[in-house]
């Protein structure tokens, strides 16, 4: 008996024992949104926080870094069932994918068990917790396998020395001789089964541990594993690891409250839940790109995938023109914090000239970066974006602190930028001074872009408002003359009537072209290029001018910088199927000979290119255009990692390259900004003190509601909404301020008044583009309602944009123009050749379908229930002609109203 007793204490003690460091189950805290799907073979995941990150793809091995360290690679876990012969890879039997802002969870089933593994990058730790959630009808042993792979981020290289176990603690360690960079992966329940003894000939095997659990301890636990590393040496890296096992409940909760907190900047909820969704998710991924390098400070990286066996994990390291065009975003969206980290990052590596930094590693610390590699001053844009971003910012919060601040690197910028029009034509130059957007291939080199002409001129106007602000006048006027100066040069130089567009750029016939960036520059291309355009070699009379169609068009629009007839033509040009595709804006148009849709930059699809294009027609009145390029970039929110958007696809096929980065920051931004400042209109200035509300919304959706929209150091709320005969715009919160209401209306609609509050105001109402505004400005109450009463709604068309699927080529129909007037409405659309359409036509007056026959257009009538909304006709559209290189057809539609 007493053999029997002591038997089951020690049975007992040893069951105790076996759940040191194991967590207690919790209840996940939850952030808010959440996507989740049956895996997709190959699709990219990460999990990002501050300091750590895991990238990896579904039903495909993850890699773990800690910035700026990667740690480990080809990571995977497989599964054996007590008396169970067969074995279980992970990669086979992972189902399903769960993606919240916080952490991300991958389910592996099997008959007799269910895995659940979630993974958290801790907001603000160097480390990461990944948390085994066993159920299973037996004992479970769960191994994972890896390659400790310790080095330092591209390009600064770095060898793992050693790797060893602990076995009293269940952690691998690994390092270099020094140690001071050293790594640990570990678990309480982990015991080796891979590291070579001394007396081994070495081999190129994974590292892997085995956790066994009783169905009795995963009843109770949740079986930890803890990645971490540091550049100070073991004792720091230790000490992470150690505080992270102690306390993943609150690392947990911690870093779901950083993302709940997101729910305080902007939140639209529209008609469309798919563009709610991106919104949301572009605000999440925008977030994710801040980063916080342990020797350089806080800014925003680019973009994240694997990296393999390289040390360039996507674009993970810190971009100053990726990061200003984010900014503008994170601005609009009220995440004041990300653009001050931002900003403040750039403007500490700003040359003493002026110049702000193009690219910096996050091992820069341990190089001399900035001096013996080409790759912090190879373009020439982040210098003028600084100076945009940093009065937006001012625009938007009245910050004068921070803009008193930054306004010797903000002047230092400009004269930079100023300096750079070698030859007193007005243009400022990329010959000397860096690439703007396109960096190799057949439109590389230019000597003057379009694209650094409109950052430029909005730049300079820019400072002339930081100048205003901080009472000098002498800044303002020079700033103002420099504007004007490169503005006229730009439409002098780079518009062609018969073109119908801008041209791209300016170059020297005959400069050499790097060739497609499928890696870093090199030194050796660059010092070429320098050869050919070296001062000495230069004739200026020889310079052409690039006459290509691009979506670069699209920055000098976004400001509304360009005169506006040669905009509508301009619009026209890039919102066509040329440019145009149902997942994004190709940066060149199909039909030029320089296109490739495999092109890095003469052909492939970008949503920041998107994200220009939108803006540019947004500012102008072509709300159809600007749609089309809002909801391809947003209809991407799912299809690849999901929540987030990806760099760049085929120009051709709707796939992303397997090089891009599928978690791209400012692709994330070109969701959101075009949401706030374009379908919404929504502009604030003079530091919060004037805000313009401007809605573009499609004329099928009844209302939308938008909630903290930032303004000054506050929020506001809006309400619009449309019911018969009115449109009606409520503001909450901006007492104090001046408002101006601006709604786009058909061209044929009629305005017979607007009220603020009840009492009749003065309004005016002008043209823009394919729009009319009626436009009113007064001093809100604490809540103010404008109605404008409409004795004619007027008459416009209705469109869904549907995803592309996968691997697919375009087929969405295009409305290119829309203009209503008296007797007609007179459309511009493009549909795939051989395809037909329905389009809806919304009026309160009727259509001649005998008119309509006569031009080969079919039609039928609406359901009653569009009938009451406001639907008079559904068009049947066909194309069926020679098509362009796109494959699409051009049609001019005449719809008679009566």
């Amino acid at each position: 008996m007493r053999a029997l007793l002591l038997l089951a204490l020690l049975a007992a003690a040893a069951s105790a024992q076996s759940t040191d460091g194991l967590v207690p189950r919790f209840a996940f805290p939850e952030s808010g949104p959440l996507l989740e799907r049956t895996t997709t073979t190959g699709a990219f995941f990460d999990v990002v926080g501050r300091r750590a990150a895991v990238f990896g793809y579904e039903n495909r091995p993850f890699e773990a870094w800690v910035y700026p360290l990667k740690v480990l690679e080809d990571a995977r876990l497989t599964f054996n069932l007590e008396d169970y012969p067969v074995p279980s890879d992970g990669l086979q039997i992972m189902r399903r994918i769960e993606v919240r802002p916080e952490a991300t969870t991958l389910v592996y089933t099997h008959p007799a068990f269910t895995v659940r593994q979630t993974i958290l990058a801790p907001i603000d730790e160097p480390g990461i917790v990944m948390l085994l959630d066993v159920d299973a009808l037996r004992p479970l042993t769960v191994s994972m396998a890896f390659t400790p792979d310790l080095g330092l981020m591209w390009p600064a290289g770095l060898m793992t020395g050693f790797v060893g176990f602990d076995a009293e603690r269940g952690r691998y360690f690994t390092g270099e001789e020094t140690q001071r960079f050293y790594g640990i992966v570990g678990s309480p329940l982990a015991v080796d089964v891979s590291v070579q003894p001394y007396q081994e000939e070495p081999q190129d095997l994974p590292n892997r541990f085995e956790m066994t659990v009783s169905p009795e301890v995963a009843r109770d636990f949740l079986i930890p594993i803890v990645v971490t590393a540091s550049t100070t040496g073991r004792a720091d890296a230790e000490a992470v690891y150690d505080r992270l096992l102690a306390t993943v409940p609150a690392q947990f909760e911690a870093t779901a409250a950083h993302y709940r907190r997101l729910d305080e900047t902007m939140r639209i909820d529209t008609p469309d839940d798919r563009l709610d969704e991106a919104f949301a998710w572009a605000k999440v991924g925008m977030d994710k790109g801040v980063a916080t390098n342990p020797d350089l400070g806080t800014g925003l990286v680019a973009g994240y995938r694997t990296s393999g066996n390289s040390e360039r994990p996507g674009f993970a390291w810190f971009f100053g023109r990726d990061a200003l065009w984010t900014a503008l975003a994170t601005t609009a969206v009220g995440d004041y914090e990300t653009t001050r980290a931002a900003l403040g990052f750039l403007a500490q590596f700003q040359r003493a000239g002026g110049k702000v930094p193009h690219e910096i590693s996050q091992s820069a610390a341990f190089l001399n970066w900035f001096e013996d590699y080409p790759y912090p001053w190879a373009s020439a844009d982040a210098t003028p974006l600084f100076v945009i971003v940093l009065a937006d910012y001012w625009r938007q919060t009245g910050d004068l602190a921070f803009v008193r601040e930054h306004w010797p690197a903000a002047q230092r910028a400009l004269a930079f930028t100023a300096a750079t029009d070698t030859d007193g034509n007005g243009l400022v130059e990329n010959t000397g001074v860096g690439h703007g957007w396109v960096e190799g291939g057949a439109l590389y080199p230019p000597h003057e872009t379009l694209y650094l002409q409109g950052l430029f001129v909005q730049a300079a106007r820019d400072l002339a408002d930081l100048a205003d602000a901080l009472g000098d006048a002498g800044a303002a006027a020079r700033a103002h003359g420099l504007a004007e100066t490169t503005r006229a040069a730009a439409e002098e130089a780079f518009w062609h009537d018969a073109d119908g567009f801008y041209a791209v750029a300016t170059a020297f016939p005959g400069a050499p072209t790097l060739g497609e960036r499928r890696g870093p520059i090199t030194d050796a291309d660059l010092r070429e290029q320098d050869r050919f355009l070296d001062a000495s070699n230069r004739d200026l009379g020889d310079l052409g001018v690039i006459r290509e169609n691009t979506a670069m068009q699209g920055v000098p629009l976004w400001w509304g910088l360009l005169d506006d007839a040669r905009a509508q033509r301009a619009v026209t040009a890039f919102g066509a199927a040329g440019i145009a595709t149902d997942w994004g804006a190709r940066i060149l148009d199909k039909n030029s000979a320089l296109y490739d849709p495999l092109s890095y930059h003469n052909g492939s699809v970008w949503a920041l290119f998107g994200g220009w294009t939108s803006m540019g027609a947004y500012r102008y009145g072509r709300p159809h255009v600007g749609a089309q390029a809002l909801y391809a970039n947003a209809l991407l929110t799912r299809q690849d990692a999901l929540g987030y958007v990806t760099e760049l696809l085929s120009g051709d096929y709707n796939t992303a390259f397997g090089r891009s980065s599928h978690h791209q920051i400012w692709s994330e931004a070109m969701v959101a900004t075009p949401v706030v400042r374009g379908l919404l209109g929504i502009e604030v200035a003079d530091g919060g003190r004037h805000v313009r509300i401007a809605p573009s919304l499609p004329i099928d959706w009844d209302r939308v509601r938008v909630r903290n929209a930032p303004a000054g150091d506050g929020t506001f709320g809006l309400l619009v909404s449309r019911r018969s005969g009115e449109l009606r715009v409520q503001i909450d919160g901006l007492a104090g301020s001046t408002v101006e209401v601006a709604p786009a209306l058909p061209l044929d609609a009629v305005v017979s008044r607007v009220t603020v509050d009840g009492v009749e105001v003065p309004f005016e109402v002008d043209r823009q583009g394919d729009v009319q505004r009626a436009t009113l400005q007064f001093a809100p109450a604490s809540t103010s309602w404008v109605v404008v009463e409409l004795a004619r709604a007027g008459t416009d068309v209705a469109i869904r944009y549907e995803p592309a699927e996968p691997g697919d080529v375009s087929r969405q129909l295009r409305v290119l123009r829309s203009v209503a007037s008296e007797g007609a409405l007179r459309l511009t659309v493009e549909g795939r050749s051989g395809q037909t359409y329905a389009l809806a036509v919304w009026t309160d007056r009727d259509t001649d379908t005998e008119a309509l026959r006569s031009q080969g257009v079919a039609s039928i009538e609406p359901s009653a229930a569009d009938r009451a909304r406001g639907v008079a006709t559904d068009l049947l559209l066909s194309f069926d002609g020679p098509p362009d290189r796109s494959g699409y057809v051009r049609r001019e539609i005449v719809v008679p109203l009566r």
